[in-house]
């Protein structure tokens, strides 16, 4: 029975209890000072039909109990008989069990010892309104007026209409009479075909239903009682039928009656409101294809998601799992009668189970169950973080508020590399963690051909190295950045670069090692523009340039123990030594098309996350590597620093030599 027949159903059941409460008592006083009347109409009415139309909870069960409980204690003392104690002892039963059965339960009554499902389902049908206050409306009325009174008999009669008869249905008729056509096929949103998966229904909807109710909550109904309740995912016209899938978040109690046959059909109504207190929609189930490592489902083409968006779905001991978008494509599926189905195939990759202490995620050692929903997070207002000691922010997770930071110390001590285009951002990330060495005492080394770190970094300033020799008097002195601009590099880019690298190497390697013990991060070397500086064999200038490139390799090596580490910067990936850069332990990849780049990133990042690079908007990138709050790969969205260097940007000269790609990030 809907909310509008319910209602009716009432206003019918008053009306007719007040009349026949005037023909017994010849007055209205009972209205508000005989114990029948209060039990039969605010009680067992109100009760069962606007509060627990369909079934009582625990929750219910202790209201009900506790109003009884204090119905009882408005009887006079004199009044108080045997029957008055048994209704007494009974409300304070259902007092007591329904709320330890709240107090300890934690899951659905099916999972529960049987004790707890024994004692929940006595209390569900002794503890209801028709069987609590329907015994009370009769004692009322017996204490009232006498067992052998004649006006007890039109007050049962009463009784009996109410739980015997079927009045529901008159105030369905009624309600059917003073409603339009469209009213009620708006009412019943559909009806239930079959379930597919564990979690998954197929509908046919109502014609009379807008067109974007996709995403709308749901409910299955049926003999007037909720059976579970969902959001509708799919919506489809095929052979001129209108075909719907729903996923069903939460099973109620009478979920089992389901399967019991009968003439009556399991209804489908749209709710109207979500139950869900943190506004996480589902939007899919976990379907074929879906490993340890990724979760695979299908979604209405209509429906839009985002590369980046991360999902949610309940593992063991109700944990979140969060996985991230990252790749999506057009299937089609055979339907009846030959139809097709287009639906989008997306895969979103593993990040973890998040953990609020360190603000990172931890891994998931098994794949997401069969059928199991799929949320989408909402996003809520970020909130201020305390990062561990050398730590720091880059960026976020798209739209939500999980912060994605690296620990600096291996940043450097590691080696890392930022590889993108030019123009995708790649410049102010290492502006930003070069700042963020700096903060932490780090020497920086760096080592540009595009001379923009001079003008971006001069609130620090750097120290300009013309030649090697003058290393060794920087390195003694308190100025924490170094600068070489290759102005003169007549030995060539990599002779220069391994020159300096020796050189800053030298001057490090004075220092005591503890026995089996590496130093902390103390010198990062900056390479801007790699593929100039440290070219791969194939790409050379000269023929001797390898063994520069070579002994470069050999420093930074070596260098690893004494706390020096590399921070690679390039455009062209395929043109940077791999020996070098396979020792990168962390990367920051930008928006990048170059099919050798890509194959070698796919090693460190997997087949789905490498395709995605070529699509990657202006700022976002992908991490991963041990530096990483992630020990997944993350694609996530750097920080605006834009405003930052704004004023520095605008100031910048026209120099060739300067990087214009950097005044248009």
């Amino acid at each position: 029975m809907n909310r509008k027949n319910r209602l009716i159903f009432l206003l019918l059941a008053f009306f007719l209890l007040v009349i026949i409460g005037r023909c017994v008592n010849e007055s209205f006083s009972f209205l508000l000072n005989q114990f029948w009347f209060t039990s039969g109409f605010f009680l067992l009415l109100l009760l069962s039909l606007i509060d627990q139309p369909h079934f009582s909870k625990d929750s219910n069960i202790f209201v009900n109990g506790t109003t009884a409980w204090v119905s009882l204690l408005l009887v006079n003392t004199v009044d108080r008989n045997g029957i008055w104690w048994i209704f007494f002892i009974w409300a304070s039963y259902l007092i007591i069990s329904s709320y330890l059965l709240m107090w300890f339960r934690s899951n659905e009554l099916l999972n529960e010892k049987p004790i707890v499902q024994i004692t929940s389902r006595i209390n569900r049908q002794i503890g209801r309104p028709e069987a609590l206050f329907s015994a009370f409306f009769l004692w009322g009325c017996i204490l009232q007026f006498g067992k052998d009174s004649n006006k007890l008999s039109p007050l049962f009669l009463f009784w009996a209409i109410f739980m015997i008869l079927n009045l529901p249905a008159l105030s369905a008729i009624i309600n059917k009479l003073i409603s339009s056509k469209n009213q009620d096929q708006n009412q019943k949103a559909g009806i239930l075909l079959n379930i597919v998966s564990p979690r998954i229904g197929e509908v046919s909807l109502s014609p009379a239903l807008s067109t974007d109710i996709v995403g709308h909550d749901v409910v299955l109904i049926k003999n007037d009682r909720i059976l579970a309740s969902g959001v509708l995912i799919d919506d489809r016209i095929a052979s001129g039928q209108r075909i719907g899938r729903i996923a069903i978040s939460k099973f109620e109690e009478e979920w089992a009656n389901i399967s019991i046959p009968g003439e009556n059909e399991v209804a489908l109504e749209l709710a109207t409101s979500s139950s869900d207190v943190n506004n996480d929609k589902p939007i899919s189930v976990v379907d074929v294809g879906t490993e340890i490592d990724k979760i695979v489902f299908f979604i209405h083409p209509n429906q839009i998601l985002e590369s980046g968006d991360v999902l949610w779905v309940v593992i063991n001991s109700k944990r979140k799992a969060f996985y991230q978008v990252i790749s999506a494509s057009v299937c089609q599926m055979a339907l009846f009668e030959g139809n097709q189905k287009q639906s989008v195939r997306v895969i979103a990759e593993q990040l973890g189970v998040w953990v609020d202490k360190y603000y990172r995620f931890e891994p998931i050692t098994w794949l997401a169950p069969a059928g199991q929903l799929i949320y989408k997070t909402s996003y809520s207002e970020k909130k201020s973080i305390s990062l561990p000691k050398m730590h720091e922010e880059v960026g976020n997770v798209p739209n939500s508020n999980f912060p994605v930071h690296v620990n600096i110390d291996d940043i450097v001590t590691h080696n890392s590399s930022i590889i993108g285009v030019t123009g995708s951002g790649k410049s102010f990330l290492a502006f930003h963690l070069i700042e963020a060495m700096i903060k932490n005492k780090i020497k920086v080394l760096i080592l540009d051909i595009s001379r923009q770190h001079d003008i971006y970094l001069k609130e620090l300033n750097p120290t300009a190295l013309k030649r090697n020799t003058e290393v060794k008097a920087w390195w003694e002195s308190d100025s924490l950045i170094g600068i070489h601009q290759y102005a003169n590099a007549e030995k060539g880019y990599p002779a220069t670069t391994a020159d300096f690298v020796l050189a800053a190497f030298e001057e490090l390697s004075k220092m005591k090692l503890e026995r089996g013990k590496n130093s902390p991060a103390r010198l990062c070397v900056v390479f801007e523009e790699a593929h100039s500086l440290i070219p791969e064999w194939n790409q050379v200038a000269q023929h001797t340039d390898v063994q520069q490139v070579n002994k470069t390799a050999r420093t930074i090596l070596q260098g690893r123990k004494y706390g020096m580490g590399a921070l690679i910067i390039t455009q062209r990936t395929a043109n940077v030594t791999k020996t070098i850069l396979n020792q990168c332990n962390t990367i920051f990849a930008f928006q990048s098309f170059d099919q050798t780049g890509l194959d070698f990133l796919k090693n460190y990042m997997g087949e789905e996350y490498s395709h995605a690079i070529s699509t990657l908007p202006i700022r976002h990138a992908i991490l991963v590597g041990k530096a990483s709050s992630s020990t997944r790969p993350v694609l996530f969205a750097i920080t605006d620093m834009a405003e930052r260097w704004k004023e520095i940007k605008d100031e910048a000269p026209n120099d060739p030599a300067v990087d214009k790609s950097i005044k248009t990030q």
